[in-house]
């Protein structure tokens, strides 16, 4: 009953799913058809190596069919790799990969 109580407040709903997947992420910044850009890759807070989630262009994750890395031990780097290969195959510049982790 709590667990639906919380739910329903909206400044709690999902709020801490957010915060723990914000803290480790994979960033490519790229250069694709004369525009700069970001491909942001969320990892799950207990494994780094897991994708839970990204933000970037759906062509992109489309492209490299994203769903195949979710919640996959050592899926980050392989879908990493497959998002700059994309760019790459497409005449773009990927100009830089972040990873941040902090615990």
């Amino acid at each position: 009953m709590l667990a639906v109580a919380l739910y329903a407040i909206p400044e709690f709903s999902g709020s801490i799913a957010i915060q723990e997947a914000a803290i480790n992420r994979t960033i490519i910044e790229y250069e694709l058809n004369g525009q700069t850009s970001q491909f942001v890759i969320d990892l799950d807070a207990y494994d780094p190596t897991a994708v839970i989630s990204y933000t970037g262009s759906p062509t992109i994750a489309d492209a490299v069919d994203v769903q195949q890395f979710y919640n996959i031990p050592g899926s980050a780097s392989e879908f990493e790799e497959a998002v700059c290969t994309y760019i790459e195959d497409h005449g773009g510049t990927v100009t830089s990969v972040e990873t941040i982790s902090e615990s």
